[in-house]
C-alpha cells in the first residue's frame, strides 16, 4: 500500500475496478456454471453483509454456485476450519478473506497450482500468490480519518487509537496511516490499543482512557466493531461532541449516530464491489472468459468520508451499508 500521499480531506477518495477482459465467445465451459467457494473474514457485522450481497449478486448475475461461508472473528483458527470444510465441496475456484497474512500462502498457492482460482478481499497476503486482490487502500483511508480529525480539533490534546491486534496488515495500515499523518501535524498520538473484535472491550479501552487522559481529544476505531464499542463508551461519559470519534466503516447505526453527533466522521468502504467483483473474476477465470495473465493483481476500491454535512446528500447513500440482505444495493458503485 502507499505511504508516501499526503492526506486527503473529506473528498471521495476513489479508484477503478480493474479487471482485464479477455475475448469472450464460444469458450470450452463458458456455459456452465462455475462453482465458487467464498470464505468471509467476520460475518455478523453490516461489512461483511454488504460483501455478501455483492458476491450474491455477481453469482446471480454470473450464473455461479456460491457456497458463502465465514468466520465470525477475524481469526485464522476459525477460517482454517472453513477452509478445509469448503475443500470438500470441491469448487473451481475460491474468494477468500485472508484473516492472516501468512499462514494461508501455502492453501492458497496449492489452489492455483491446482487449477482453481482464488482472489482475495479486504486485507492482502504476505505475498502475491492469488490471482488478485481487492481491498481498500488502508493506510490512505488513515490518512482521511487523520485529516478529518485535524480538522476537527486542530491537533491539540492526545489521540487514541482502537487497532485490532498486531501484525494485522489492513488494520496496521488504518491505525499507522492516521498516526503517520497526526503525528506529522504534531499531534500527540497515544499507544495502540488492541481489542480484537470485541466490542466490551473496545468500549473498555475508551473509558480507561477517557479517566486517564483529560486531555483526551479524539478517538479513532479502526474497524466496525471497534466503533461500536467507542461509540457506546462516548455516549456513556457524557462527553458526546466534546471527545471527537472518527471511525472506519457506515454501518446505519453508525450514520444514524453520526447524525446526532456521536461520531464526527466515517469512512465508508466499498464492501459491495469486493464481493462482486472478486466472485465476477473468478467465474471468468473458470470458463476462459478473461485472460489470467494481464489480470492486475492490486485492486484498490473507493473510499468516502462521510460528515454530517454530506450525511443525506444523495450521493452519500450509496456508500451506506445494508442493514441486512433484504436492503442490499442492486449495482456496485462507480
Amino acid at each position: 500500500m502507499t505511504r508516501t500521499s499526503k492526506p486527503h480531506g473529506l473528498a471521495l477518495v476513489a479508484a477503478g475496478f480493474v479487471l482485464v477482459a479477455g475475448c469472450s465467445g464460444s469458450t470450452p465451459g463458458a456455459a456452465d456454471k462455475a462453482k465458487i467457494a467464498f470464505v468471509a473474514g467476520q460475518i455478523g457485522i453490516t461489512f461483511y453483509t454488504g460483501v455478501e450481497c455483492g458476491a450474491k449478486a455477481a453469482a446471480k448475475e454470473f450464473d455461479v454456485d456460491l457456497n458463502w461461508t465465514g468466520s465470525h472473528n477475524w481469526d485464522i483458527n476459525e477460517t482454517r476450519p472453513l477452509i478445509d470444510a469448503a475443500k470438500a465441496t470441491n469448487p473451481q475456484g475460491w474468494v477468500i478473506s485472508p484473516t492472516d497474512p501468512d499462514a494461508l500462502v501455502s492453501d492458497i498457492k496449492g489452489f492455483m497450482d491446482a487449477g482453481q482460482w482464488v482472489v482475495t478481499v479486504d486485507a492482502p497476503m504476505s505475498e502475491a500468490v492469488e490471482l488478485q486482490n481487492i481491498q481498500s487502500d488502508h493506510y490512505k483511508g488513515g490518512e482521511t480519518a487523520a485529516a478529518a480529525m485535524l480538522k476537527l480539533t486542530g491537533g491539540t490534546g492526545e489521540y487514541l487509537v482502537l487497532h485490532m491486534q498486531p501484525g494485522l496488515p489492513d488494520i496496521g495500515g488504518r491505525a499507522d496511516g492516521f498516526r503517520d499523518a497526526m503525528t506529522a501535524a504534531n499531534a500527540t498520538v497515544l499507544e495502540y490499543v488492541y481489542p480484537g473484535t470485541d466490542q466490551a472491550k473496545a468500549a473498555d479501552a475508551v473509558t480507561a482512557a477517557i479517566s486517564a487522559y483529560p486531555d483526551l481529544a479524539g478517538v479513532y476505531a479502526t474497524h466496525e466493531t471497534a466503533a461500536n464499542g467507542a461509540s457506546s463508551a462516548v455516549k456513556a461519559s457524557g462527553k458526546t461532541g466534546q471527545i471527537k470519534l472518527v471511525a472506519f466503516d457506515s454501518a446505519p447505526n453508525q450514520v444514524a449516530d453520526l447524525k446526532k453527533g456521536v461520531y464526527d466522521a466515517l469512512i465508508a468502504q466499498a464492501p459491495f464491489n469486493m464481493g462482486y467483483y472478486s466472485v465476477k473474476l473468478v467465474a471468468d477465470a473458470i470458463r476462459g472468459t478473461v485472460d489470467t495473465k494481464t489480470v492486475v493483481h492490486d485492486n484498490p476500491t473507493g473510499l468516502y468520508a462521510i460528515t454530517a454535512e454530506n450525511a443525506d446528500a444523495p450521493e452519500t447513500l450509496p456508500w451506506i451499508y445494508p442493514a441486512d440482505l433484504n436492503t442490499c444495493p442492486t449495482k456496485p458503485l462507480g
